[in-house]
């Protein structure tokens, strides 16, 4: 009987233990994915960035290495729509860029938020990008991933952030499935299978 005891208390402590692990687990890494497991977007794509920025028309030439069907329109309104079926968002803030735009801050904040909403209306999916790292951590480039997330389908990114615990929760906060990786080219798995 005693025997008997002894088993019972283990297989009951190792299901604890899995439980735990499977609850812990869960719970940091619900919605981050290396790939997710269908696709979420269609060709052709509009790549555009929110904030001008450089990585805008580097992720172009992503998108171009990977023979996805799209155009790099950086300053693209919701009237450009129209002959897309996904819209990629390159996230961060260039004053310079922006400078050259001829518009201010709350200006190419509120273009983009007009892009997100066209995108809505017209159920084409969003999937934001943020290639910049460490690099562009101010509070205008946070603003505008704070503008974004809400509107997202999916966020590939790169891990070098100060704030990835502050991404990774809005994005579990609005259910946005996520990617994170070491640098740009290992963005080029998640964003091709975001389309295949």
């Amino acid at each position: 009987m005693k025997k008997y005891s002894i088993v019972l208390a283990l297989i009951v402590a190792c299901g604890l233990l899995v439980l735990i692990r499977y609850q812990d687990s869960s719970e940091e890494n619900w919605n981050t994915w290396p790939n997710l497991p269908a696709p979420v977007g269609k060709e052709p794509i509009l790549i555009t960035s929110a904030g001008q920025a450089i990585e805008g028309k580097v992720f172009s030439y992503i998108a171009d290495e990977l023979n996805l069907d799209g155009d790099y329109r950086p300053r693209a309104l919701a009237t450009d729509l129209y002959e897309y079926k996904t819209v990629v968002v390159v996230v961060g803030y260039s004053p310079h860029g922006v400078r050259q735009t001829y518009r201010s801050y709350e200006e190419e904040k509120e273009r983009v938020e007009q892009l997100y909403d066209e995108a809505e209306a017209r159920d084409t999916p969003i999937i934001v990008v943020q290639l910049s790292g460490a690099s562009r951590e101010d509070p205008y480039t946070w603003d505008l991933y704070q503008a974004s997330i809400p509107h997202a389908d999916y966020i590939i990114g790169i891990q070098d952030l100060e704030y990835n615990e502050t991404l990774l929760e809005q994005a579990k906060q609005h259910s946005v499935p996520i990617t994170l990786v070491e640098g740009i080219e290992d963005t080029k798995t998640p964003f091709n299978l975001a389309f295949r």
